[in-house]
């Protein structure tokens, strides 16, 4: 913030999530869930975290984690993400092959 940069926390709870915010990040990502222990695991996005956290936080949330078709994409955005993330799904070669 001092040198005019927004601040983008990666979380893996909603706990973390609220956290973050009061820290005072910009943007909280959903990076890190399903990556720790304690955080939901499982296959595809933790949409159920986007929705909670965009419900509870003014500041933006970014969907991040797990995102691997264009419908997850969708389904983060409906779930209230200001933005999606897409990583892996387009720049790991063995993911693509």
């Amino acid at each position: 913030h001092e040198v005019g940069c927004l601040v983008m926390a990666d979380v893996s709870s909603y706990d973390e999530g609220v956290r973050a915010a009061e820290l005072g990040a910009d943007l909280v990502g959903t990076t890190l869930s399903g990556y720790t222990a304690g955080s939901v695991q499982g296959e595809g996005p933790d949409l159920r975290l986007v929705e909670r956290l965009a419900r509870a936080l003014p500041e933006r949330v970014i969907a991040e984690g797990r995102i691997h078709t264009p419908a997850q994409a969708a389904q983060a955005r409906e779930a209230g993400a200001h933005a999606v993330v897409v990583g892996t799904a387009i720049t790991h070669p063995s993911t693509l092959t």
